[in-house]
């Protein structure tokens, strides 16, 4: 996949994600009280929320030596489809005051972790090519 590419499919994605969050889980099921309608659009906000800190990543390597964002592209194409599946298969609610492993926590922690990761990456790379 190419910068631009990459760039622009999950900016799409971001301001999607970003504007039906504003509007909200419950105008967009219709203004009824809570529905199994509520869960699924919640569901799916959880499942693509990684798209949005790919976004800033792609956006932060778009101006940057191609080999720097292939380095960064091999590690984000395989992060982002394994924190979704994780999100999916998380549970929604959960009784655990202690260790709350719901959709929104684990959301949090992969996009955290996602961030963490791929910023050592990506200034990893960039001192490597500066040396060459």
């Amino acid at each position: 996949m190419t910068k631009k590419r990459l760039l622009v499919i999950t900016g799409i994605a971001s301001i999607f994600i970003v504007a039906f969050n504003f509007i909200g889980t419950f105008n967009l099921c219709g203004g009824r009280e809570y529905s199994v309608c509520m869960d699924v659009v919640f569901n799916i906000f959880m499942i693509l929320f990684p798209i949005i800190p790919l976004f800033l990543f792609s956006l932060i390597t778009y101006k940057m030596q191609d080999n720097v964002f292939q380095a960064w592209w091999r590690f984000a194409r395989i992060w982002i489809p394994i924190s979704m599946l994780a999100i999916l298969v998380s549970p929604s609610n959960t009784h655990n005051w202690m260790f709350p492993i719901e959709k929104g926590t684990v959301a949090f922690f992969s996009a955290v972790l996602f961030a963490v990761i791929s910023l050592i990456l990506i200034i990893t790379w960039q001192f490597k090519e500066k040396k060459r």
